[in-house]
């Protein structure tokens, strides 16, 4: 869902505080002066606390902010000091903000009878409030989306939709954002695109074409999505590219950051989520555990323990097994919060995550509904990732402050069937990669009476990739490749937007990067150890405009770049070795766009968006007919890509969304090895796609009724930009269906995903040494029903 509908029920803002059970801790306060509904929701998201601010009069008072130490009593009592109002704090613990009658008083509502209502939804009685305004943390600045000029998606999770879908991961994503497309090889081995800018659909050594974030940590940086359960997760926000201002190499399609709940000081809190779901006969099921523990009264420990089993649906004909292709997740979440006094925060914690598939999940042979395959050994997948992360932040009075390192250690170990057709003696591929990836970014950000936001700061990332391959019988394959890559990138940016005229603003930046990538190989006791080249400079500029006529409403045009460093590839053997350099490929975007409706209230929202992007030298990760992998450069291409969003609620209980996507993406000026392919278009890039949703969420007394369903639309694409990989896929309609009943702490779930059983075929892949064949199919998995129960204690 983009960011112009979501926020359904604010600003009723923020995870729900027991606020009478702690109106006595302090909690250091910085509120800005402005409109007192915009205190209101920034005094609410930092005391993490629920307030109402239904009321559009509180748009007209202006108040002085606050700033200080003070118990949430002190702070709510200070803030709306001389505006005329009072507060009360009324059943589920909600703060309402209400006029001030003859007797003003700080009370609270009696308790008798009281039933509990979620944490996370207004209670029964209480109109829900106009939607919150939404801020584009991913930009560094914290810029409201009125104030932003590009494209931006965002979806949001209370505490119970999180539990309630967390297991789903980067598929609630891909449901929720048509913007977005992968390859679907399998949980923790697929490739995420955005935008259309799409490379192969290969795995291999290159850099991704999508930055992917924790917090304020990246995740990856050549490796496939890790695909995290997205349990107790407060949001997940896209921005489209390129973004090499900001986020440097890598981010050529753009930037997913999923940002993590923190852990709250002072509370003592308990939820959990199980559930057992049937796919295809087959039972599996996924279970979660948060808790939040409070250390004193300044400090907290998060904890979140989670287990996903997806049944498998795949059958082999050939070794005459049944559902062959079951999955098991299990993960471990900690973080740990300290908070000083000044506006001074410490976060730290651990990210693991297990994901493990007994065998991959294509079919193939002549198109039928079946869902079987042939093959004489099994093609297990692993993918075990590690991310440990510090991040300290600071208020400097004049500006804010953001210092994060992480450390990443990912292991994937991929196996194909390798067997030869004609002597069907079984052989396996096997690839084993390492990837240590270590990352600091340490950045300031400020505004100013001229300067509407700014952000400046500096980063170094070092990555190193080993790719062991293998090749031989399953008990006893043989060496025949390692490769070691080694890229170090530094460097400084800054950008900053500035109010020129009435309603017109410009922004600027660039990143100044300096680079350098190493390869060493062994291929088949041919060794060639690649000399570092000279490290690399690359400016990144980018430039944006704006206007805002009317509130609520933005239109923009803006330029961006991106740009991946250059691999390297062995080929020939012996005294015929030699190393191929490729040039870094670069992107640049032209983009024109407008959204309305972004003003708090707004019944009708929505945008529209056009980008033009040329991308040149374009690097990819590809098999040869035979099936082993290797790097070529396809050329330069260029691709047109339109996007609209239109999101309608006309009260509290009813919701509706329409969005899609026109994408034109043609290789006009190939390279040398692919002559002959000029106007095709880029792998994996589905022509076009839309996505119908719907919410209604009624009371029925103190009971809350979620009802939701979604249809989405996958357009044809091709796996491959030649012969014999120019095969089709996609073509598809995605359904799904739930129901929801939350009686206070507890929640009842009811799902159904694929709901007409569709077997169409999503990519056109499945395994490397027979993919030139043509009938390698991996389809929608089929009718999925979930029964799950949450509870928050």
């Amino acid at each position: 869902m983009s960011g112009k509908g979501l926020l359904l029920g604010a600003p009723i803002v923020c995870a729900a505080a027991a606020c009478p059970a702690y109106a006595a801790d302090e909690i250091s306060f910085d509120v800005p002066s402005g409109p007192l509904n915009v205190a209101l929701l920034s005094y609410a998201s930092q005391a993490r606390i629920s307030i109402d601010t239904s009321d559009p009069a509180l748009r007209s008072i202006r108040v002085g902010g606050l700033k200080g130490r003070f118990s949430l009593r002190e702070g709510l009592r200070r803030l709306l000091k001389g505006t005329g109002y009072d507060y009360l704090v009324s059943r589920g613990n909600v703060v309402r903000v209400l006029r001030q009658t003859n007797h003003p008083s700080q009370r609270v509502a009696p308790d008798r009878g009281r039933a509990a209502t979620s944490p996370s939804s207004p209670r029964p009685g209480v109109q829900a409030p106009p939607s919150a305004e939404i801020i584009v943390t991913s930009s560094k600045q914290n810029v409201a989306l009125v104030d932003y000029p590009g494209t931006f998606h965002v979806t949001s999770f209370t505490e119970g939709q999180s539990l309630h879908a967390g297991g789903s991961g980067s598929e609630v994503l891909l449901r929720k954002l048509p913007n977005l497309t992968s390859t679907n090889l399998g949980s923790g081995r697929n490739k995420i695109f955005i935008r259309g800018i799409a490379d192969s659909s290969f795995n291999g050594q290159l850099q991704s074409t999508v930055s992917q974030y924790f917090g304020e940590s990246r995740l990856t940086y050549s490796a496939p999505d890790p695909d995290l359960a997205l349990y107790d997760i407060e949001k997940v926000e896209v921005i489209e590219g390129p973004q090499g201002t900001l986020y440097g190499a890598g981010s050529l399609g753009g930037v997913i950051r999923v940002v993590p709940r923190l852990p709250i000081p002072g509370e003592f809190s308990l939820s959990g989520t199980a559930a057992m779901g049937a796919t295809g006969g087959k039972v599996g099921g996924d279970s979660a555990v948060v808790t939040n523990i409070p250390i004193g009264r300044h400090a907290a420990l998060r904890i979140v323990g989670y287990r996903i089993v997806r049944p498998g649906y795949i059958d082999d004909v050939e070794r005459n097994l049944s559902d062959i292709n079951r999955t098991s997740v299990s993960g471990l979440r900690a973080s740990m919060r300290m908070e000083f006094r000044d506006g001074l925060s410490i976060d730290a914690g651990i990210v693991t995550q297990d994901t493990g598939s007994r065998d991959s999940q294509y079919i193939d042979g002549p198109p039928s509904s079946t869902l079987t395959r042939r093959s004489l050994v099994a093609q297990p997948f692993n993918n075990d990732y590690r991310l440990a992360f510090g991040t300290f932040r600071a208020d400097l009075g004049f500006a804010k402050l953001v210092s994060n390192t992480s450390y990443t250690y990912h292991t994937i170990d991929t196996v194909f069937d390798a067997t030869s057709p004609v002597a069907k003696i079984p052989s396996i591929f096997e690839e084993s990669m390492l990837v240590r990836l270590l990352t600091h970014e340490t950045r300031i950000s400020g505004s100013s009476d001229w300067i509407s936001n700014w952000v400046s700061g500096f980063s170094i990332a070092r990555n190193t990739n080993r790719i062991d391959r293998f090749l031989g019988p399953p008990d006893a394959p043989a060496t025949i490749a390692n490769i070691h890559s080694e890229t170090l990138d530094a460097a400084l940016f800054g950008e900053a937007t500035l109010r020129v005229w009435r309603n017109f603003s410009i922004n600027g930046g660039g990143r100044l990067s300096l680079f350098r990538r190493t390869d060493a190989f062994n291929i088949e006791s041919n060794q060639a150890v690649v000399e570092p080249p000279s490290p690399e400079m690359r400016f990144l500029p980018t430039a944006a405009l704006s206007w805002k006529p009317w509130k609520g409403t933005i239109g923009y045009i803006r330029y961006q770049e991106g740009f991946r460093s250059g691999a390297q590839q062995l080929t020939g053997s012996g005294d015929q070795a030699a190393v191929t350099r490729f040039q870094p490929d670069e992107i640049r975007t032209f983009e024109i766009g407008s959204r309305f409706g972004q003003n708090a209230g707004s019944q009708l929202s929505g945008g529209l968006s056009y980008a033009y992007s040329r991308w040149n030298r374009v690097q990819a990760d590809l098999v040869t007919s035979t099936g082993f992998p290797y790097v070529a450069n396809l050329g330069s291409a260029h691709v047109h890509y339109i996007s609209a969003d239109l999101v309608w609620k006309p009260s509290s209980e009813l919701g509706l969304e329409l969005s899609g996507f026109q994408t034109i993406s043609v290789l006009d000026r190939p390279s040398p090895n692919f002559e002959g392919e000029e106007e095709e278009a880029l792998p994996n890039v589905a022509d076009g796609g839309w996505r119908l949703s719907g919410r209604y969420e009624p009371w029925i007394g103190t009971t809350k009724i979620t009802l939701d369903g979604s249809v989405g639309y996958v357009g044809t694409s091709v796996l491959g930009v030649s012969a014999p990989f120019d095969i089709p896929q996609g073509n598809y309609l995605d359904t799904a269906i739930g129901a929801k009943a939350d009686f206070g702490r507890w929640g009842l779930s009811l799902d159904i995903e694929n709901l007409l059983d569709s077997r169409a075929n999503r990519f056109s892949y499945g395994n490397p040494f027979s993919v030139a064949n043509g009938d390698q199919r991996t389809p929608l998995r089929p009718r999925t029903i979930r029964l799950g129960i949450d509870a928050r204690f």
